[in-house]
């Protein structure tokens, strides 16, 4: 037999060989699809991954493979065949789709090498690039890692983008060998009894020391792990190692699971019982976990904020679980899993895990491992998670499924909902996408008759002993809870939302930020010791920086958009790439010294907040403030113990936020996105604002929104002031079917970014003409065609960017046909056009 094998090789390229392998005799029964192995290829020995095992290779002499990586498969035979899948409908490599689903610790790392001749740094290097070369020039090759070791406090991505433009360095990609192994904890445990202690320590140095160590093992009546003795004690390895020769002590190892859950107390609860509207809807989802006779239907879930559709994803869990299956629920934001997280984990303790990627390498491998061995039952996570070893999946939850990140933003551009859908049909699950505000994609597919639409318009709140124990601890004489015909459960009204027109706000002479019906409600609210969120989808304190005289703005050099100022830390910031400067005192064009900042982001918005109301305690939510999972779950956490009265924040706060007392929800802008040229802006708009508003009234004390705005006949903001989506969907749908833009049509976006305008340009050109040309050859309009243009952030990076969009029902079907040159990034059914 014979062995095909993709080859990783230490370089980047668009494409992978794929090359047949001898299996010599010591390894016939090891070599199986999936398996991670070493190879030999030219003079050198690189890993690569088993595809599929043939009796005939495609060259008549072939070497045989060098040894093994791991006993076990990284990859089984479903997700091999979902790779396949997955590089037809993205056009991606088949390298760049294994890559995404090999186990944690196996990463593709970047490697610096001088290019030749390069003996020396030129004068005239900007002083990061001139550190950069020095230290290749004296040390060699340099990993990513090593180069940050090294130029601590360096400006690294600056440093490679000038030395790789003027072609001093060469930027490679290396498969690192995974480095992720078990933990193993060495432990220690006493031997012998008492009475033997003092015969057996006789002729020691330090007898207290001994001594206490030996009672403090003989009080613990365990083997204990020898740091922690070492850190009770005060002892030393050698220490004991004396003690384990004199028959003491004996050491013994354990695996220990790096488990995030694991220091978290859950307290199991129970189902409550569902109204007449949740029963419908889990009659049909029960139905469809029942169904043997096909892989069935994804459901469709539709309901309003706090409908009870958590429940439903419960339920289906726990009779995943019941048919001796696994369950896997995404969640698109790493903002939403503590939340998440806390409710399976109560429902199902012990039987949950997690996954994003926050987690250490280390704790991803174990989750990893104890997925692949079916003693994890229940994922929790985010995208990444769809590539998790299941070995019998039965389940499939796609909560908030119209997020955008649910998109890969990277190459292969798969879309979570697509994947996810594919996996259910090749393993059986049942696929439930849940969300208050569905994507257009998926609300057509239902009234297409490709999912099954579930409605749950009504608002359940809790049940009514929950509602009583509330009340006597809010000092309540009652609430605007309303009883429904399942006696223990009551509801409430979705929150009325007062559209505030900003022009009749100025010519009343209002010309601070807060309208008067805004401040009136945040004022009611802080004096009942009630809580209130203001959103703004927008970071930093000012949006843009311009001189008043001459009217120069300053942009980032390397993106031309405008650089946001930061006051906290005084400095200009472009969101894009990464630059920043220093506020300028004079304009450097007039030195006028009349420089003005701009424009509002959350930052901004909280020295407001703090100026309108110094007494209130505050707290912002936003990338600046929160970059780990850590921060994000010690700022939710802070606001739902009630440590802060108002919540400043992007879009994080739009989803996941279940706090009782959040009575005002304050749109600060609702127009930030509506006027982008992209033709989702609506649809993105309504989604963000109809989310935002659901975090109010979710309590006893009911609540209400404020939405600001200079459009408020703008369809997107009236629907979502009214809690309306099918009312949007319908007329953003007559849009999409006269402009001919999703659902209605596939679209497929190609970009190609180069340091030099004019060959952007040129290039985007010569495919447009190519594209041209085989749309006449298939007899199929021009018009769908869009562009060549320049895409709207025209230069990221100090690259230009231009950009094709093709319209078509098989867009991926249509473009295999052509030869796209080296360079061009393709993106099948992308989520945004920018």
């Amino acid at each position: 037999m014979y062995a095909q094998v993709m080859v990783f090789l230490p370089f980047r390229t668009h494409a992978t060989p794929v090359l047949d392998y001898d299996i010599p005799p010591a390894l016939a029964q090891a070599i199986r699809p999936g398996l991670l192995v070493v190879v030999p290829l030219r003079e050198q020995c690189l890993p690569g991954l088993v595809l599929a095992l043939t009796e005939t290779p495609a060259v008549p002499e072939t070497r045989p493979i060098h040894s093994v990586l791991y006993p076990e498969p990284a990859l089984d035979a479903r997700l091999l065949e979902l790779a396949r899948w997955m590089a037809q409908e993205t056009l991606a490599p088949l390298h760049r789709c294994v890559q995404v689903m090999l186990p944690p610790g196996l990463r593709t790392s970047v490697c610096l090498r001088l290019t030749p001749l390069v003996t020396s740094a030129p004068p005239d290097l900007p002083g990061p690039a001139k550190a950069l070369l020095e230290a290749l020039i004296q040390r060699g090759p340099l990993t990513s890692a090593q180069t940050k070791q090294a130029l601590k406090g360096v400006d690294l991505r600056r440093a490679r983008y000038d030395l790789k433009r003027r072609g001093f360095i060469k930027v490679e990609r290396l498969l690192q060998l995974a480095t992720v192994q078990p933990k193993i904890l060495r432990l220690a445990r006493l031997i012998a009894p008492r009475a033997e202690w003092d015969a057996r320590l006789h002729g020691l140095r330090d007898l207290t020391l001994y001594c206490h160590i030996l009672e403090f093992l003989e009080a613990e009546r365990q083997p204990v792990d020898v740091s922690v003795l070492y850190a009770e004690t005060g002892a030393r390895s050698g220490h004991l190692k004396t003690l384990a020769t004199r028959s003491l002590i004996a050491f013994s190892h354990e695996e220990v699971l790096r488990d995030p859950l694991a220091e978290m107390i859950f307290t199991p609860d129970q189902p409550p019982t569902l109204i007449s509207e949740q029963q419908t809807a889990w009659d049909v989802i029960e139905a469809s976990l029942h169904d043997a006779t096909s892989t069935p239907a994804p459901v469709l879930l539709l309901g309003v904020t706090g409908s009870g559709k958590t429940e439903l994803y419960l339920r289906a869990t726990a009779q995943t679980l019941a048919q001796g299956k696994q369950a896997l629920i995404l969640v698109p934001e790493i903002s939403l899993t503590p939340q998440t997280v806390q409710r399976f984990a109560v429902r199902f303790p012990g039987q949950v895990g997690l996954w994003h990627s926050a987690m250490s390498d280390g704790e991803r491998f174990d989750t990893w491992r104890r997925v692949r061995s079916g003693a994890v039952q229940v994922v929790v996570g985010a995208r990444s998670a769809l590539f998790a070893p299941f070995p019998n999946l039965g389940l499939i939850v796609m909560d908030e499924e119209e997020d955008a990140s649910y998109k890969e933003g990277r190459p292969p551009y798969y879309h979570t909902r697509e994947v996810a859908e594919q996996l259910a049909r090749m393993t059986g699950a049942l696929l439930i996408l849940g969300s208050a505000t569905p994507s257009l994609e998926a609300y057509s597919r239902a009234l297409a008759g490709r999912y099954r639409l579930v409605e749950m318009p009504q608002r359940v709140m809790g049940h009514q002993q929950r509602i009583a124990a509330w009340e006597d601890y809010l000092h309540l004489p009652g609430s605007r809870y309303r009883p429904l015909e399942t006696p223990q459960a009551a509801t409430i009204a979705l929150p009325p939302v007062q559209i505030v027109d900003m022009r009749a706000e100025l010519k009343a002479g209002n010309r601070s930020i807060f309208s008067t019906a805004l401040q009136e409600a945040v004022d009611r609210a802080l004096a009942q010791q009630e809580q209130v969120i203001l959103f703004l989808n927008r970071r930093g304190t000012a949006t843009y920086v311009f001189c008043r005289d001459c009217g120069w703005t300053a942009e980032c050099p390397r993106c031309d958009t405008p650089l946001t100022y930061h006051e906290g830390a005084s400095l200009l910031l472009c969101h894009r790439c990464g630059h920043q400067r220093r506020m300028p005192r004079q304009c450097p064009e007039c030195h006028s010294p009349r420089v003005r900042a701009f424009g509002l982001g959350t930052e901004g918005l909280e020295a407001q907040v703090r100026e309108h109301w110094p007494g209130a305690r505050l707290v912002r939510w936003d990338q600046d403030v929160a970059r780990s999972h850590a921060a994000h779950t010690a700022i939710m956490g802070r606001f739902a113990r009630g440590e802060a009265d108002i919540l400043v924040g992007t879009q994080m706060v739009a989803r996941g936020l279940d706090i009782p007392k959040v009575t005002v929800v304050g749109i600060v802008s609702a127009d930030t996105a509506l006027n982008l040229p992209d033709f989702r802006a609506a649809e993105r708009a309504f989604q963000l604002l109809a989310q935002v508003a659901g975090r109010s009234g979710r309590g006893l004390l009911g609540g209400r929104v404020i939405l600001q705005t200079y459009y408020p006949m703008h369809y997107a903001i009236q629907r979502a002031a009214v809690h309306d989506y099918v009312g949007f969907a319908q007329r953003e749908l007559a849009f999409r079917r006269q402009a001919v833009y999703p659902p209605v049509i596939r679209l497929a976006r190609l970009v190609y970014a180069h340091a030099n305008r004019e060959k952007a340009q040129a290039a985007a050109e010569s495919l447009a003409a190519i594209l041209r040309d085989a749309l006449r050859n298939a007899g199929l309009p021009l018009t769908d065609l869009i562009g060549p243009a320049p895409a709207f952030f025209a230069r990221v990076r100090g690259r230009y960017r231009w950009q094709i969009l093709l319209r078509s029902v098989a867009p991926a079907d249509f473009l295999r046909e052509i030869s796209i040159p080296a360079g061009w990034l393709v993106d099948i059914d992308p989520v945004e056009v920018l």
